[in-house]
């Protein structure tokens, strides 16, 4: 045991040595040109403000429990947007991921380190669910070794791991998942595979629609594998431990998970539904055919980008005719399917629009193919191999005949399959002098390693694809810090009151320095905000942001838009109803609306008064002459609730997207108060299932053979 202990902590410090070398080689341009991990678009403007915002979100509900000895978990905040539900905003980016809670350790200053540290750690975990994957089926250490890093460092994760983080997480749980299913199959357990759903499916719900998917076609084909026909008739008990593990691990994940699914469903971005064509066009087919080896994008989310080495392997598993192989060939022809039709991206993304972000388990195929073929492979002589390398040789003399006919197959694959070219090359050499199989596994795994640094700086250099040049400089980001960690304050009684903050850098610096502003870019926002703009022709306003209101005076009413901060050069853009107020914030001057409407106005000019804004809650007095309806720039949610003087009453939808009270004439205290029914039902159902979960890893600990689990 000692040694077996010894021999793998060898191997976890080695995989840690070469990923940390390996990673340092693949994104070194991003260290030496001085760039951050950052995007211009989605990293700017969602990221980093997510990141900043749970850190201080965690760190808010630290301190109540720890030093007020009080459990708060605010579920709205007035200045998410125009005022959202906190879990179904954030938890698209971070709430309920493993890796963004490390923001709780981190100031705003440190977030491109927070951001850069979860980059490569979760590329690290990557590749160790993919050992425990390999070593679930006995998976010999050097192929598994080379596999990770195939799958580690592919085409989807060059592009993904920077540009959205947490895309990459479901890379990580894949092979967790699959290794559930196989327990279930092997000694009829179904709770790893419960657990390993409930880390999925709190982590990130779409995703985790995604993985369903794949899991249950996995599950399928291993079956009919994996059983002689004489035991097909069993499959139901098989079905219901899956069942039973999967709906488990929801219930388990179901505090992040019901609230979540509630808000996706009621969200801007359930209504960009658009049904596919039948087919993709001819150059989408072009690209796909020559892009395996390069890491360029061929279609919305369509990436191979694999290690050059693979190729010969995979037509080499493509020779093959055993179980294994048949599996690998079947799992790879579904795959293939899927990128040719776009139906199947439509699927995958919720039949909202054709994207194949799902193709993070098409990587998988090709490591556990690289993985199953290297051994085998190695052990072939010349006479065995010469075909696959003409084959192999065949593919890229066909691009390079291309690259003359096209620009952008010569920009794009030129280079990749040049290098594949060469490693066919030395790969013919090696077993052409009869090297030793030590010799050609050092060989295979250099040029793995190669290929994979190769295409990370071929995708990021300036010279290459240029992807660097959509990164955030570090000077840039020194310039967008100013804005995401300085306050906005200004001598004011009134509490709740709205600045235009079209000319910040960024659309959520309001969420997080804690203004009710005019900008916000988030995934999942209340579709009723989007029928809004739509109605009041807001141009620049889309399911997913606003860009300020467009110095619409009327807008600036009804959402109760006082102050308007805008730079030196660019006042005579601002309405003339706008004075100058001498103040600044930074470097934007801040000038105040002479028509300001407070919020809680009614039509004949009366107000509410003493505005006070609690967590999750809000309160204020009125003393109308008469009866009023009081207009509340708040989005409208079902889980808002009211009082007048302790009287439930009831809020009304009013302007498409708001709330409105009817309040009697005379003096009245009214209170409103969000709970997410979702949220706290959700709560209950957790605690729950993981009460039930222990119970069973207990009673299979101490009575396994009462057989309880297995359902025998």
């Amino acid at each position: 045991m000692k040694s077996l202990k010894s021999k793998n902590l060898s191997f976890l410090a080695f995989y840690t040595v070469i990923f940390a070398a390996v990673s340092l080689a693949c994104f070194s341009f991003y260290f030496i040109l001085g760039k951050t991990f950052f995007t211009t678009g989605d990293g700017r403007s969602q990221h980093i403000a997510a990141l900043i915002y749970y850190g201080k979100y965690l760190r808010s509900i630290f301190y109540n429990l720890f030093a007020q000895g009080k459990l708060i978990i605010p579920q709205w905040d007035f200045n998410l947007g125009f005022g959202a539900d906190i879990i179904q905003t954030l938890h698209y980016y971070v709430i309920g991921d493993p890796f963004s809670f490390l923001s709780v350790f981190f100031t705003p200053e440190k977030t491109p380190v927070l951001y850069t540290i979860n980059i490569f750690l979760r590329l690290y975990c990557i590749g160790l669910a993919f050992f425990a994957y390999c070593k679930y089926h006995n998976f010999d250490r050097y192929s598994s070794l080379c596999g990770a890093f195939v799958y580690i460092f592919c085409g989807f994760s060059f592009y993904c791991a920077v540009r959205h983080p947490y895309f990459v997480n479901p890379m990580i749980w894949l092979s967790l998942l699959l290794i559930g299913i196989d327990k279930i199959f092997d000694n009829k357990n179904f709770l790893p595979f419960a657990f390993f759903v409930f880390i999925a499916c709190a982590c990130n719900f779409y995703f985790f629609y995604m993985l369903s998917i794949i899991v249950f076609i996995y599950a399928i084909v291993r079956f009919f594998y994996r059983f002689p026909k004489q035991e097909y008739r069993s499959i139901w008990k098989y079905i219901l431990l899956a069942l039973a593990g999967y709906f488990l691990g929801i219930c388990m994940a179901a505090a992040i998970f019901f609230p979540n699914v509630s808000g996706f469903l009621s969200c801007g971005r359930t209504e960009e539904n658009s049904f596919p064509t039948m087919f993709y066009g001819i150059v989408y087919y072009v690209k796909m055919f020559i892009g395996f080896i390069a890491p360029t994008k061929f279609g919305s989310y369509s990436f191979f980008g694999y290690a050059a080495p693979c190729l010969p392997l995979l037509v080499f598993v493509f020779l093959k005719n055993n179980k294994i192989s048949k599996q690998i060939k079947l799992f790879i022809a579904i795959g293939l399917i899927f990128f040719l039709i776009p139906f199947f991206g439509y699927m995958f993304n919720g039949f909202g629009y054709k994207t194949n972000r799902w193709c993070f388990s098409f990587s998988f195929l090709i490591a556990i193919a690289t993985v199953y073929s290297l051994p085998y492979f190695i052990k072939c002589d010349l006479k065995k191999i010469r075909r696959i390398i003409l084959i192999c040789l065949c593919y890229s003399l066909f691009v390079f005949m291309l690259c003359p006919l096209d620009k952008t197959i010569e920009k794009e694959y030129l280079f990749p399959h040049i290098f594949s070219f060469i490693s066919l090359i030395f790969i013919f050499l090696f077993y052409k002098f009869k090297v030793s199989e030590r010799a050609k596994k050092t060989l295979f795994f250099t040029l793995i390693l190669s290929s994979v640094i190769f295409q990370a700086n071929f995708r990021y250099s300036p010279k290459g694809l240029g992807y660097l040049n959509d990164a955030y400089s570090s000077k840039n980001f020194a310039k967008l810090l100013k804005e995401y960690k300085t306050p906005f304050s200004i001598n004011e009684d009134s509490i709740f009151y709205r600045v235009e903050t079209h000319y910040l850098l960024s659309k959520n610096i309001p969420a997080v320095i804690g203004i009710k502003g005019t900008t916000y870019y988030w995934s999942i926002i209340n579709s009723k905000l989007y029928d809004f703009y739509k109605e009041q022709n807001l141009q620049k306003a889309t399911a997913l942001e606003t860009d300020g209101l467009e110095n619409n005076q009327e807008m600036f009413s009804i959402f109760n838009v006082k102050y308007y901060l805008v730079p030196e050069n660019k006042e005579n853009e601002i309405p003339q109803f706008f004075k100058d107020t001498g103040k600044k914030y930074l470097e934007y001057k801040i000038y105040q609306n002479t028509e300001f409407l407070p919020f809680g106005s009614t039509e004949n000019g009366e107000q509410i008064e003493n505005v006070k804004l609690g967590c999750n809650s809000l309160a204020a007095e009125a003393n109308f002459s008469n009866d009023n309806s009081v207009f509340l720039s708040i989005p409208y949610s079902k889980f808002w609730k009211a009082k007048i003087d302790g009287s439930k009453t009831e809020i009304k939808l009013a302007k498409t997207a708001f709330m409105e009270l009817s309040i009697p004439k005379g003096n009245h205290h009214i209170e409103l108060s969000y709970s997410n029914t979702y949220f706290s039902l959700g709560i209950v159902v957790t605690i729950a299932a993981f009460f039930v979960f222990l119970i069973l890893v207990f009673w299979k600990k101490h009575y396994a053979h009462t057989n309880f689990i297995s359902l025998e």
